[in-house]
């Protein structure tokens, strides 16, 4: 005990004498970071910034603290005994050294492993729950992110970006991760975003809103500071835009983002139902709707406003009941609730029975089968690993000429070839169906095309497509035998199972673009069909 008050003792007239003659940088360190408890234990107190990134830590295992810098957030988390272990990393030499003093001083040597690395290269990725990268640029981050292939599998990630943090966000989402949740941190003068991530397997583009506000809760005061350096940042931007161009669409979109970031701080943001139609749209454009179809505003009106959203496959009277307990007046399903002409209005009915409690309805359809990230590329990356699968070659039915929209997918196997057995035992597991209903021909299979819910009559164009295997539901008699007739293996693997995972994707697009309400899944969103097997 007396050593170690002793040190610090020490250690604080250094820094102090120093500190005037600019030579105290290092020791300064120590004046931050170091306390002494009652005990006379040398412990560690982290600034606010990487406080709150350890706040974000699930704590079940091992972190891993990459760019460590004096392994104080590592300490730390030991310390409070936040995870069990530490790996803490660095690329350079200067900063290993630091941590090592850090550590031994400390006693920390069987909890904290030291490692030189470029981001997370020389990581063994066994027993890491947790990954820490703070204190880079968003574009070092996201190529650290991008090269740890191992952080996709349910990896808690927490990163503060120093740097282009609305391309950060931006990068997350196009790269299938999402945030979890963020919040702001004003230290010394500065204010400062942490992200908690994790990979979600959903492509998503953002709006540029969400993009520069992120995703906070407001009512903080820290947040609302945030938000306020983004108002000046790009009011900034847009002023220098105007000067040259003030017509420019640009400008109108930064002013318009400006507007949603303040009504965001002041508590005065509203959601109408054009808002999420219109985001909607953007990722599956209602005019490429079949001409069958009946997809868009279903019940309701543009104008109102959204208290909460509820993301469904099926519009039924169980789905309706929980949008009621949840207080969501607005219903984004797949299937329109109105398909067929009405001819009689009754309480029965389910559009008529939203219509009757103020409940809304945006059904989309066929242009979330047909659109890129939609449904069928959605399957894709459900069977990619297993089948171990090419990118996409084409749609079965293009939208247009050369489009990558479009109705199914056709794509190659890149390993060996399957037989039908054995891709019917994959996607029973994959798709989590009841029972798979399949054609057992004898082709080994390398092409194989891909159409969500009832796509039996598009079998004609799969086998003009020289396809060896067809995935699929709802399929009728007659096709089963033109199917057998030409040595297609044939997958019936169900309507709502190869549809079911659409409600999920909306629910994430919703969450990544419409902030300020509740939006989730419905848990009532089930197959109603029983099977004895």
């Amino acid at each position: 005990m007396f050593t170690n008050i002793m040190i610090f003792v020490i250690i604080n007239i250094l820094i102090h004498t120093f500190k005037s003659m600019n030579y105290g940088y290092v020791l300064y360190a120590f004046e931050i970071y170091y306390n002494i408890n009652i005990k006379g234990m040398i412990i560690i107190t982290p600034d606010k910034r990487l406080l709150k990134c350890a706040d974000m830590v699930i704590g079940n295992g091992k972190v891993c603290d990459v760019g460590t810098d004096h392994a104080y957030l590592s300490a730390y988390l030991v310390q409070q005994k936040i995870c069990n272990s530490v790996i803490a990393s660095d690329i350079a030499d200067g900063p290993l050294e630091a941590a090592q003093i850090t550590i031994d001083r400390l006693g920390l040597s069987d909890k904290i492993t030291l490692i030189k690395s470029d981001g997370l290269k020389n990581i063994d990725s066994d027993g890491v729950t947790d990954v820490i990268i703070a204190g880079m640029g968003a574009e070092t981050i996201s190529a650290i992110i991008n090269d740890a292939k191992w952080l996709r599998n349910n990896i808690n990630i927490i990163i503060q970006p120093m740097t282009k943090i609305p391309f950060m966000r931006k990068w997350l989402y196009e790269n299938k991760f999402e945030i979890i949740k963020e919040e702001a941190v004003s230290d010394e003068g500065f204010i400062y975003t942490i992200m908690n991530i994790r990979y979600s397997g959903y492509h998503i583009q953002i709006n540029e809103t969400f993009a520069n506000a992120g995703k906070f809760d407001y009512s903080d005061k820290d947040a609302k500071k945030f938000g306020e350096v983004q108002i000046n940042r790009l009011r900034s931007i847009s002023k220098g835009i105007s000067q040259s161009d003030p017509k420019s669409e640009k400008v109108l979109m930064l002013r318009d983002v400006c507007l949603k970031i303040s009504d965001m701080i002041s508590g005065n943001m509203t959601v109408t139902v054009e808002d999420v139609y219109n985001q909607i749209n953007e990722a599956a454009d209602f005019s490429t709707q079949d001409s069958w179809d009946n997809s868009g505003l279903l019940v309701g009106n543009m104008k109102d406003k959204v208290t909460g959203i509820l993301v469904t496959l099926d519009i039924t009277d169980e789905v309706i009941k929980e949008a009621l307990a949840e207080k969501a007046n607005l219903i984004v399903s797949h299937h329109p609730v109105i398909f067929h002409p009405l001819k009689n209005l009754s309480l029965k009915n389910p559009a008529v029975k939203m219509a009757a409690a103020g409940i809304a309805a945006i059904c989309v359809h066929t242009p979330i089968d047909m659109a890129v990230n939609g449904i069928n590329d959605l399957i894709i990356d459900l069977l990619r690993d297993q089948f171990k699968l090419d990118e996409c070659i084409q749609p079965i039915i293009p939208l247009k000429k050369g489009s990558s929209a479009g109705t199914g997918r056709i794509c190659e196997i890149s390993g060996d070839s399957m037989t039908a057995t054995q891709m019917a035992a994959q996607l029973k597991k994959i798709f989590g169906c009841k029972v798979i209903r399949y054609t057992n021909t004898t082709m080994s299979v390398k092409k194989i095309a891909i159409c969500s819910g009832s796509g039996g009559s598009l079998l004609g164009d799969v086998i003009e497509n020289e396809c060896q295997a067809y995935i699929t539901g709802d399929i009728k008699h007659d096709i089963w035998i033109e199917a057998a007739n030409n040595n297609i293996a044939l997958f019936d693997c169900g309507h709502f199972y190869t549809e079911t995972i659409v409600a999920e994707y909306i629910t994430k697009l919703l969450q990544a673009n419409i902030m300020g309400i509740k939006i989730i899944s419905a848990k009532s969103n089930i197959d109603v069909v029983s099977y004895e097997i």
